[in-house]
């Protein structure tokens, strides 16, 4: 038989067996909104289970008791690490950003500022780091203090920049709160790689790339090329912008050289 999700409309086609051992309700594998089949129902149940989702099924920070909730944060961190395409899809894309941004904010934070530590150390240890003992460590807190802001800033104008090529490729079903969302749990999640000495600030960037891929797959249920592309432009951009200033820089210093020789003569 065939049923339909009636959040995403995704239609399969179910066997007797399986329908059987679903003990009559099925999952959807696109956004995981319970599936159950409309004939053990009475005709009204299944029209208003047509026009009235049923609702997500919450990850573990969503149903926190707070925001020091240390198991809730540990399981979603796991879970967004090692189970991302699971994870996003169960997200609830309609609760707004407010779950996320604490997350980033707290834990992706702190996962910043264990990174900046351990570089921190090895600057002091080897003489990298100029000044006093007691320089390096006023420097290393204002780093502390500005590390939220310098966070939610940069993941704010990433987000900014991915969701506007998503719209033009046409391939946003969700406002921009589902790819801050997903880009927030994803940098909150691979920021405590850091946690790993001097490794995990290498590992970081292409983990967290990794994981915004997935998640802007599931939460706005478009092709994977598409959001590849998404991702990849900013980044292109922003490479060419760096290329174009040093460039810039180079035929200046060249200019300025030609210059300096010309003047004896």
């Amino acid at each position: 038989m065939v049923i339909r999700c009636p959040t995403c409309k995704f239609t399969g086609a179910v066997t007797e067996k399986r329908r059987l051992a679903a003990d009559h309700t099925l999952y959807c594998p696109r956004c995981q909104t319970p599936m159950p089949f409309a004939d053990h129902q009475d005709p009204t149940a299944a029209s208003e289970a047509e026009l009235q989702p049923l609702p997500h099924h919450k990850v573990d920070w969503e149903a926190r008791t707070s925001w020091l909730d240390l198991i809730a944060f540990w399981r979603t961190s796991k879970n967004i690490l090692f189970h991302p395409s699971v994870t996003f899809s169960a997200l609830n894309y309609e609760a707004g950003i407010r779950s996320s941004l604490v997350y980033l904010l707290v834990y992706g934070s702190l996962g910043q500022i264990i990174g900046r530590y351990w570089f921190t150390l090895l600057g002091i240890r080897y003489g990298i780091l100029e000044g006093s003992a007691l320089n390096n460590t006023i420097h290393f807190g204002g780093t502390v203090l500005l590390t939220p802001i310098v966070l939610l800033a940069s993941i704010f104008v990433v987000a900014s920049l991915v969701h506007l090529v998503l719209r033009i490729l046409r391939a946003t079903r969700r406002p921009f709160s589902a790819t801050f969302q997903v880009m927030a749990y994803a940098s909150g999640a691979t920021s405590l790689v850091n946690v790993i000495p001097f490794v995990g600030r290498f590992i970081m960037p292409t983990w967290a790339l990794v994981l915004y891929f997935v998640g802007l797959v599931k939460a706005h249920q478009t092709s994977k090329t598409r959001v590849l592309f998404a991702l990849l432009l900013p980044l292109v951009l922003t490479g060419l912008f760096i290329t174009g200033i040093v460039l810039l820089n180079a035929v200046m210093h060249v200019l300025d050289f030609l210059e300096a020789i010309q003047q004896p003569l």
